[in-house]
């Protein structure tokens, strides 16, 4: 991954918000110890950044999955650090993502709340748990339909769940295209489609979901702040495949 390709939207002296590019990792973890957003980070910012998550997550209020892309927040400061958090917390920051999902969904506006937690038989992933866990809610208005094969969706977060759209959207039977950890097999969908085409779908190679607009109050200058990320070129494409079914 080239850090060429990390945006930076808006900078001040207490947060940044950039534009992470698919197939970055945020910060360091199993497997993923180089070439993350840190690194990005630590080389263009050093320690001018907030520690409250750590020396390894310099500045990381909240973050997006490695193969999930768009926008996210980092703080300077830890005064601005903390209160992001409360902001996070109290429900004051409105972030919408597109989902590109397979199939028709029952309703074309609605909310998934049900309680995420890690799956007890797979450490490594989230499921929808009938005890415990804690509460996650995504509330989505399907903005397109492609003969019932995928639907294009945005979705609302209320909270921040690891990885808790594509839990939502796996649990309804509407996985995310691409999804290797929650998809589904949905070859069958396919079956009228021009070979070529779906070729092209089945072969996405992330799960279809951008973070594309991000707005709440400045925490230290009251300001408020408005960003939206462009929809990357795979993403288009994507799209641009089903409108021809």
């Amino acid at each position: 991954m080239c850090f060429k390709n990390i945006k930076i939207l808006f900078e001040d002296k207490d947060l940044i918000v950039i534009d992470k590019p698919s197939g970055l990792t945020v910060h360091p973890g199993a497997g993923n110890e180089k070439r993350t957003l840190v690194d990005f980070l630590k080389k263009k910012y050093g320690n001018k950044l907030s520690n409250l998550s750590g020396k390894d997550r310099p500045g990381i209020v909240h973050r997006l999955d490695k193969d999930t892309s768009g926008l996210l927040i980092v703080a300077k400061n830890n005064n601005t650090h903390q209160l992001l958090q409360k902001k996070f917390k109290n429900k004051q920051i409105n972030r919408l993502y597109l989902a590109v999902v397979w199939g028709l969904m029952n309703k074309n506006k609605g909310s998934f709340e049900m309680n995420i937690g890690r799956n007890p038989k797979n450490r490594k992933k989230f499921s929808i748990l009938q005890t415990g866990g804690k509460t996650a809610i995504t509330n989505y208005v399907v903005k397109n339909n492609f003969s019932n094969v995928a639907s294009l969706v945005e979705c609302k977060l209320l909270t921040g769940r690891t990885h808790q759209i594509r839990v939502h959207f796996s649990s309804s039977g509407n996985s995310l295209i691409g999804d290797k950890k929650y998809g589904k097999n949905k070859s069958k969908l396919l079956k009228n489609v021009d070979k070529s085409l779906a070729k092209h779908i089945i072969s996405f190679e992330r799960q279809a979901l951008h973070a594309y607009f991000i707005s709440f109050i400045h925490p230290i200058k009251k300001e408020k702040i408005e960003l939206k990320s462009k929809i990357p070129s795979d993403f288009n494409n994507l799209i641009d495949k089903l409108k021809l079914i």
